[in-house]
């Protein structure tokens, strides 16, 4: 005999779903809040920032991966992987231009260097071509432009994932699977100072973006995880600084983004996300660096 109604049943059902739920929350974000990230004031990404809303850009319909910031327009610069293209957008999240990639494969992320001068990989092939960028121009030739092949191509599609180019310290890049961050001197420069940040394991599915941030004459990483739905400040020495969920509800359990692939950063500290397949989010600093 039972002593409970099937609706009674139902709702301790439910309890406990939710219960377990939450737990499982709880244990996900206790190995995200490592013991062994030692909190950075100036990029704490949980108390230093404000989410807003995630955004859908009209004009793109899919694919939107790789994203840096232009300080001389201030405008943000995607790129797409197929189509091949390169867009211009408002910090606020409109279309403003295509750039089409003539010839290019794969292209996964793009990176501000100086001037009107960029750099964009591509995932499988595994090279980075550095292309200039003009108000003029609507398309850019793979045929015109310099290209150095970093690593050897492969098969699958889990090579580089985000780049982010130092003029101090070379050409930084994460792979998607196993999780790591690289890095690439331009010189013949000694970059065993590096061997911490390459060895670097974080508890995370993935890496699926990257940018450099800039204190003066130090220099950090943002690092972007789809997978987990994780965003990590990271310094050159291989320990992490900071790092957050980029979730919502009840432990930040439900992803904000379906599938966060790219991260920047503008000169107020302000932190851009974009992801497939055509969504923005914008991490609003509460005091802007500058200030």
């Amino acid at each position: 005999m039972s002593f409970f109604s099937n609706k009674t049943k139902s709702r301790l059902w439910i309890t406990a779903l939710v219960i377990t739920t939450a737990l499982s929350g709880c244990l996900w974000f206790s190995t995200v809040s490592s013991a062994k990230t030692v909190q950075d004031s100036r990029w704490n990404l949980q108390q230093n920032y404000q989410f807003g809303n995630v955004l859908t850009i009209d004009g793109i319909k899919d694919n939107l991966s790789g994203l840096t910031y232009h300080p001389q327009s201030g405008h943000l610069y995607g790129i797409l992987n197929k189509p091949e293209q390169i867009v211009v957008i408002s910090k606020s999240g409109e279309l403003l231009r295509t750039i089409d990639l003539v010839g290019f494969s794969d292209t996964e992320s793009i990176d501000y260097v100086k001037d009107n001068l960029f750099i964009v990989s591509e995932e499988r092939l595994q090279t980075i071509s550095f292309i200039e960028i003009l108000d003029s121009t609507t398309q850019i030739n793979y045929a015109d432009v310099k290209t150095i092949a970093i690593l050897s191509a492969e098969k699958e599609n889990k090579g580089i994932e985000g780049i982010a180019i130092s003029q101090q310290h070379g050409l930084f890049m994460v792979r998607e699977k196993p999780a790591r961050i690289l890095h690439f001197s331009l010189s013949n420069d000694d970059d065993s100072q590096f061997d911490a940040m390459r060895n670097l394991r974080l508890d995370v599915g993935d890496f699926s973006g990257l940018t450099l941030l800039n204190e003066g004459s130090e220099q950090k990483l943002l690092v972007l995880s789809d997978e987990s739905h994780s965003l990590h400040v990271i310094d050159l020495m291989g320990q992490e600084r900071s790092r957050v969920r980029l979730g919502r509800g009840p432990f930040n359990l439900w992803p904000l983004m379906q599938q966060p692939e790219g991260v920047t950063s503008d000169t107020e500290g302000n932190i851009y996300i974009v992801g497939e397949p055509n969504q923005l989010l914008i991490l609003t600093r509460k005091a802007p660096l500058n200030s």
